[in-house]
């Protein structure tokens, strides 16, 4: 099986030391590396010894056996079911030039369905609801990153259906009639035909960043990847805020509850609760 995880060694440490507000040479400082060494880790010119990965880690405040099983290439989640509670089912859309995966889920008694992060390639969108015999009845969108809206005006275009969106993200959005666009600014729940959602807040990749939480799943966007997190954007001074953010509205859901991000493939709650270095060392404390 091809290892699939969005981030690997070299992109887990950059983002830690990124989000600490740490320089290569002081990170390396720390874990008793030079500076070229650590750059050539993060470049991924060479791979880790365990020696490397537990001091990085230690430096880091990353979990360093589950750092290790990423670099060693010992992990990753088990598959995630597209048939969620309820009569759901979720056709995953994925676009290799950017790495982004789009989501249509539609419920089958129903025949209706939302649409997340409508990202690229509005006619393979639409034609994956007019395949399912699905009428769209919402849009949801994590983040206004173009990668995450880059089809949203011409699917918005076809269905005229509701837009939901952070109030912070929102006025970066184009393309949709201000009457159809439904904002928020704190967590928030509300229906769309059969289905109810909750809104979660997780700023940190992006301002008004929102996970959407419905039956026993959660489009985490960008705020969570298998094994790692997005980048924290808005600074190292947000960085402790977003891992505090994902712990308490995402990891503190079920642990059979399946996450579906932007980028990488879809995991669990119990998976990243074990096996993100990010959050493990702090679940086994």
């Amino acid at each position: 099986m091809a290892y699939v995880l969005e981030d690997e060694f070299g992109d887990i440490i950059g983002k830690a030391r990124h989000g600490l507000g740490l320089s290569v040479e002081e990170t390396a400082a720390a874990a008793g590396l030079s500076a070229p060494d650590l750059r050539a880790l993060e470049a991924y010119e060479h791979a880790p010894t365990e020696t490397e990965n537990r001091r990085l880690a230690e430096a880091l405040q990353l979990e360093p056996a589950a750092l290790w099983s990423i670099a060693t290439e010992h992990w990753q989640p088990v598959s995630s079911a597209t048939e969620l509670e309820g009569g759901a089912r979720l056709v995953l859309l994925p676009y290799p030039p950017m790495r982004v995966t789009m989501y249509v889920l539609g419920d089958t008694a129903s025949n209706q369905a939302l649409i997340v992060d409508p990202g690229a390639e509005p006619q393979r969108i639409l034609a994956a609801l007019s395949r399912e015999c699905w009428q769209a009845v919402g849009i949801l969108i994590t983040h206004a990153d173009g990668d995450h809206i880059g089809a949203l005006a011409d699917v918005w275009q076809a269905s005229l259906v509701p837009v939901w969106v952070h109030a912070d993200e929102r006025p970066r959005l184009r393309g949709v009639d201000a009457a159809h666009l439904h904002s928020f600014d704190r967590d928030v729940e509300f229906a769309l035909g059969p289905f109810v959602i909750r809104a979660l807040e997780t700023a940190g990749h992006a301002a008004g960043h929102t996970a959407y939480a419905l039956r026993d799943a959660v489009f985490v966007g960008d705020t969570l990847f298998a094994g790692s997190v997005g980048r924290t954007s808005l600074g190292p001074e947000h960085y402790q805020a977003h891992l505090a953010a994902v712990r308490a509205q995402i990891l503190s859901l079920p642990a059979a509850t399946r996450l579906f991000p932007g980028h990488g493939p879809p995991t669990t709650v119990g998976e990243e609760r074990v096996n993100n270095p990010f959050f493990a060392a702090r679940d086994r404390a």
